[in-house]
C-alpha cells in the first residue's frame, strides 16, 4: 500500500504547507506529486539564502534539498506516517517563516 500512502501523505503535506505558507509574501508556489514536494521561494524576500535553510533543517534532524537556488525540495520516504508528516510541515514552515520575518525586520 505504498502508493496509496504516498498519495495520502503527499496530499496531507501539501495541504499543511498551503495552510501555513501560501499567503506569505516570499512564497511563490507550493507544488507536489505524491511525496515529491516543492516550495518555491522568492529569494528577494529572504534574509538567508536557501542553502542556509538546508543547514538549519539538518540541525533539527530534517534532511531537505534546494534546487534551482530557490526551491526547497522534499522527498520523504514512502512509509511516512502522519506524525512524521506533521514534523516536516512544522519544521520547514517555521524555518521559512523565520527567514521571511528576518528580512522584513531588517
Amino acid at each position: 500500500k505504498l502508493l496509496d500512502n504516498s498519495r495520502k501523505m503527499g496530499d496531507y503535506i501539501l495541504s499543511g504547507f498551503k495552510e501555513k505558507l501560501a499567503q506569505l509574501d516570499g512564497v511563490r508556489d507550493i507544488r507536489g506529486l505524491g511525496l515529491m514536494i516543492g516550495i518555491e521561494l522568492d529569494t528577494d524576500h529572504m534574509n538567508r539564502d536557501c542553502a542556509e535553510l538546508v543547514k538549519l533543517a539538518l540541525e533539527q534532524h530534517l534532511l531537505i534539498n534546494v534546487t534551482a537556488g530557490n526551491v526547497i525540495r522534499l522527498l520523504p520516504p514512502l512509509i511516512l506516517d502522519q506524525q512524521q508528516a506533521d514534523t516536516i510541515i512544522n519544521t520547514v514552515s517555521e524555518l521559512v517563516i523565520a527567514s521571511l520575518q528576518e528580512k522584513v525586520a531588517a
